[in-house]
C-alpha cells in the first residue's frame, strides 16, 4: 500500500522571506481561516443590519406622519353644506325653545291697532329696541291703477345676515290693503307674519310694495312691519301721509 510522505493536517504553514533577514515561519489552523472568512463577515453583516435598523427607527419617529390631501371634492362640499344647515336648524330650534320658555309677549297692541290684524306667534318678542333693521330711501310712485311704496331694507350690522318677512299695510279712507297681495284674503281671519315677503339682507335690499288702487285725490299712509324668521318684531314704521293722484 502506498503511503504519502505528507499527510493532511489541521495547520497551514506560511514562510515569509525577508532577505537579508532569516525567513519567518507561521502556522495557521484551518479552523481559524474558516472563522476569518465565514464567521467574521456574518458578524459584520449582522452588526451593520442592526445599526441600520436602529437608525431607521429613530428617523421614522422624527418624521411627521403624511397627511392626506384635503382638497375639497363634490362629496365633501355637500357634507359641509349639510353640516351648516344642521347648525342653523339647531340654532333656530334653540331660539324657539327660549321663546316658548318666556310666555309673556312685550308687544303692546293698544299702541299699535294694525298689529291686531296679524296673528302673533306664541312667545312673540318685541325687538324694536335692538335696531337690527333700518329703512332708507322711502318714496311713493303711482300710476292710474297702482300705488308703489319703494324703500330699502338695511342691516344695522353688515357682518350678520338678517332673514325674515316684510308686511306692508296701506291705509286709506276706503279701507286697508296689504302687501304681499295674497295676504289680503287673510285679513278677515288674521294675517300670519309668514305671509309677508321673505327677505335676507346683510347690507341693503331694495323692496317694492305694490297696491292695486284706482282712487285719486285720496290721502293714504303706510305701515311697514318686519319680522324675523322666528316671528319676532324687528321693525315698525308708519310713514307720512301721501296724496294719491297728486305728483310731488
Amino acid at each position: 500500500m502506498k503511503e504519502f510522505i505528507q499527510k493532511n493536517g489541521d495547520e497551514i504553514a506560511i514562510v515569509v522571506y525577508d532577505a537579508p533577514l532569516p525567513p519567518k515561519y507561521f502556522k495557521i489552523t484551518k479552523s481559524f481561516i474558516k472563522k476569518l472568512f465565514i464567521v467574521v463577515p456574518l458578524v459584520l453583516v449582522l452588526f451593520f443590519t442592526v445599526l441600520f435598523a436602529w437608525g431607521l427607527g429613530i428617523r421614522l419617529k422624527e418624521t411627521p406622519a403624511p397627511s392626506l390631501s384635503t382638497a375639497p371634492n363634490e362629496t365633501s362640499s355637500k357634507m359641509i353644506n349639510l353640516e351648516a344647515e344642521v347648525r342653523a336648524l339647531k340654532e333656530s330650534n334653540q331660539e324657539m325653545a327660549n321663546k316658548l320658555a318666556d310666555q309673556a309677549s312685550s308687544v303692546t297692541t293698544s299702541e299699535d291697532p294694525f298689529l291686531m290684524l296679524i296673528k302673533k306667534p306664541y312667545g312673540m318678542q318685541n325687538l324694536l329696541q335692538e335696531n337690527r333693521i333700518l329703512l332708507d330711501q322711502i318714496e311713493v310712485s303711482q300710476n292710474e291703477n297702482r300705488v308703489n311704496l319703494n324703500f330699502s331694507v338695511n342691516s344695522a350690522n353688515p357682518q350678520k345676515k338678517v332673514t325674515g318677512h316684510i308686511l306692508v299695510f296701506m291705509i286709506s279712507n276706503g279701507g286697508i290693503l296689504v302687501y304681499p297681495k295674497d295676504a289680503n284674503s287673510n285679513v278677515p281671519s288674521g294675517i300670519k307674519y309668514s305671509d309677508g315677503e321673505l327677505f335676507a339682507v346683510s347690507k341693503f335690499r331694495p323692496t317694492k310694495a305694490e297696491f292695486d288702487f284706482k282712487s285719486s285725490g285720496e290721502t293714504v299712509k303706510f305701515v311697514i312691519y318686519i319680522f324675523s324668521k322666528e316671528g319676532d318684531l324687528l321693525l315698525l314704521k308708519i310713514t307720512e301721509s301721501f296724496k294719491i293722484g297728486v305728483k310731488s
